[in-house]
């Protein structure tokens, strides 16, 4: 397992070396290989698949335009999640929107939630409760919604959530200590679906 990461990091670091030198197909490497990722962090902290996107592609071309000043003893996937989360945060708080509803279509499908063959039930259930949390995650504060959206969806750990989102890493952990509390709340509410 540990040559396959090493092969993908080599193949990455390709690709961020020769899109350094102006390489358009390398790029377009990079974009596919982070594309995918990407969308679903930025649909998970804006809730709207065309916010979504446009973020995404957003982040793609501050990538291109800067991508000679990243420093290549640092992660890239930490430089570029910064990037779309930054994003993210700027269209927040440009629209200064409340909750969005949910779109249902569109979120049941970029969840990543575990599914078992046995019991489509049970699946369904998990996927009708992802989108709760996800819906309830967005009336949440800027950062209590990104600390959650990066350490409890997209699975990072605390260090790397306080270096995507420029905290420090007891912020991170305040911020999150919060959020799940307040989700768990939400979740407790007799008129939000799943809750009690």
């Amino acid at each position: 397992m540990r040559n396959i990461v090493n092969d993908q990091n080599d193949k990455v670091q390709d690709m961020i070396w020769r899109s350094r030198e102006g390489d358009l197909s390398a790029f377009q490497q990079l974009v596919e290989h982070y594309q995918h990722y990407a969308y679903i962090l930025a649909f998970r902290l804006l809730g709207d698949d065309e916010d979504a996107k446009d973020a995404v592609q957003e982040a793609f071309i501050r990538v291109w335009k800067h991508i000679k000043n990243f420093n290549l003893s640092s992660k890239f996937t930490t430089w570029f999640y910064r990037i779309v989360t930054n994003l993210c945060l700027d269209r927040i708080k440009a629209q200064k929107r409340k909750n969005r509803v949910f779109s249902q279509g569109i979120g049941q499908d970029q969840l990543l939630v575990p599914t078992n063959k046995k019991n489509p039930e049970e699946n369904c259930i998990n996927k009708d409760l992802a989108g709760t949390i996800i819906r309830l995650s967005e009336a949440l504060t800027p950062k209590q919604h990104i600390v959650f959206v990066l350490r409890d969806l997209q699975d990072l750990d605390t260090k790397e959530v306080a270096r995507i989102s420029g905290m420090s890493v007891n912020s991170v952990k305040s911020n999150l200590f919060y959020a799940r509390r307040n989700i768990r709340e939400r979740l407790r509410q007799p008129d939000v679906p799943g809750g009690n």
